[in-house]
């Protein structure tokens, strides 16, 4: 069994491309569920410029190095190889 070390739950990751992109990923995911909020026990998963940034302006979203393309992962319970497979 993996355990995490060094770091959380919330894992960030940037995909090729841009909004449209990271949109499609997200809505080919099959165990990972897509939500506002990443508060859950099952893996969550969010794209931040249309959900918990979707208020700041462009320049904000720079300085906060906040890119359309990102998709951030809450990870939940379930085993890791689901997990895996599932964003594969």
């Amino acid at each position: 069994m993996y355990v995490f070390k060094g770091f959380g739950g919330i894992v960030t990751i940037v995909i090729k491309g841009g909004k449209k992109e990271a949109m499609k990923v997200v809505d080919n995911l099959e165990l990972c569920l897509s939500a506002p909020s990443l508060g859950g026990v099952e893996t969550l998963v969010s794209i931040p410029v249309i959900s918990s940034h979707a208020w700041q302006t462009p320049e904000e979203l720079e300085q906060a190095k906040i890119l359309p393309q990102m998709i951030r992962f809450s990870v939940g319970l379930e085993d890791p190889q689901d997990i895996i497979r599932d964003v594969d």
